[in-house]
């Protein structure tokens, strides 16, 4: 007697496998990411040092305009749009510190996917990279808060010492030394930052 054949042939039917990830892998993804948001906080340091040096231009004609131009009751009309300029300039900084954010809570969360101690990048593990991005991004804050107050002040002020305070408040960041920093980058091979 013969047998009716079915749709399926046995030897087709689906068998279970297991799943394997190849060891090391998640490793590498997660050693590019890192790379790659120190790359990033590389590039928004260097567009904070361009924002703050586009800035002493802007407070040094400010300044011009303040001492020599400013009547006890009259203000130049190039005053108005320079504070404007350096309104921008702060709005940019925030920019930068929002991205340094994000690049700060994203290595937070890989060195939680990563607690070992095994390098990332070269000598220094996620960990460790992540507690210098912090570092980072709080001597940042303070910045952009010192940043803030000295836009606020300086349009008011007509002292020209306390005007050259500002400027050298603005000009040499007084909480974020980028020479700490500079073996980070190093690190992952980037040039140091001007």
């Amino acid at each position: 007697m013969s047998k009716t054949p079915t749709k399926f042939d046995s030897s087709q039917q689906f068998k279970a496998r297991e799943i394997s990830s190849t060891p090391g892998k998640d490793h590498q993804e997660i050693e590019k990411t890192v790379y790659s948001h120190v790359s990033n906080l590389h590039e928004q340091l260097c567009d904070w040092l361009k924002m703050k040096d586009k800035g002493i231009r802007i407070f040094k004609s400010v300044i011009a305009l303040k001492l020599h131009e400013c009547l006890d009751d009259h203000y130049p009309g190039q005053l108005k749009p320079n504070m404007r300029f350096l309104l921008d300039i702060l709005e940019n900084l925030k920019t930068v510190l929002d991205s340094c954010e994000i690049i700060n809570d994203q290595l937070k969360a890989l060195a939680k996917l990563r607690p070992d101690n095994e390098p990332a990048i070269s000598t220094w593990s996620v960990s460790e990279i992540s507690k210098n991005v912090i570092e980072i991004l709080e001597a940042l804050k303070k910045e952009y808060e010192l940043k803030e107050v000295i836009i606020e002040n300086v349009a008011h002020c007509r002292d020209e010492q306390l005007i050259d305070v500002y400027i050298t408040a603005w000009e040499h960041d007084v909480y974020l030394h980028i020479d700490s920093f500079s073996y980070l980058f190093a690190e992952v091979g980037l040039a140091s930052l001007p």
